[in-house]
């Protein structure tokens, strides 16, 4: 019986201990950003300067479901994409100033580089990279609004 004791306060101990840790340990790390478009959340990795929207996804192996990529384009800009060192397909969202879609690509392939660059038919601010099929799975349209994340 004694012994039954002293293994349960061993494992309260442990919990207790585990606990504290946890408490005293520092803040988690922020989450990754995120957007939000037809009521789905996508954690984003957000491209702001010149070489990381030229660089974008070229020469990744895959963008996994419930990622995308933001491309936060300077003012005024057509926002062409293009398809350079990709490996897999993609589904492109244009957007806006005020985060409107204006413009979908499905399934672009790697196959049109360099032949085609991807535009839309007016100016935007932001360009959203999607797994392909992501569009018609969630039934983006024209003129939805997304949601980005602060301070973009």
């Amino acid at each position: 019986m004694q012994k039954w004791w002293a293994i349960a306060g061993f494992g309260f101990l442990a919990a207790a201990m585990m606990a504290v840790a946890l408490f005293l340990s520092p803040d988690e790390p922020s989450q990754s950003p995120q957007i939000i478009l037809a009521d789905k959340v996508y954690e984003v990795t957000i491209m702001r300067s010149e070489d990381e929207r030229q660089r974008g996804l070229s020469g990744t192996d895959s963008l996994p479901n419930g990622r995308a990529m933001l491309f936060v384009l300077p003012p005024d800009n057509a926002g062409g994409i293009w398809m350079k060192d990709m490996n897999y397909a993609i589904d492109i969202v244009w957007l806006d100033d005020a985060a409107t879609v204006v413009h979908l690509v499905e399934n672009a392939q790697p196959s049109s580089y360099p032949d085609t660059t991807f535009y839309p038919p007016t100016m935007s601010r932001y360009v959203i990279e999607l797994p392909s099929g992501t569009i018609k799975q969630t039934a983006i349209k024209k003129g939805m609004r997304a949601t980005l994340p602060s301070g973009v």
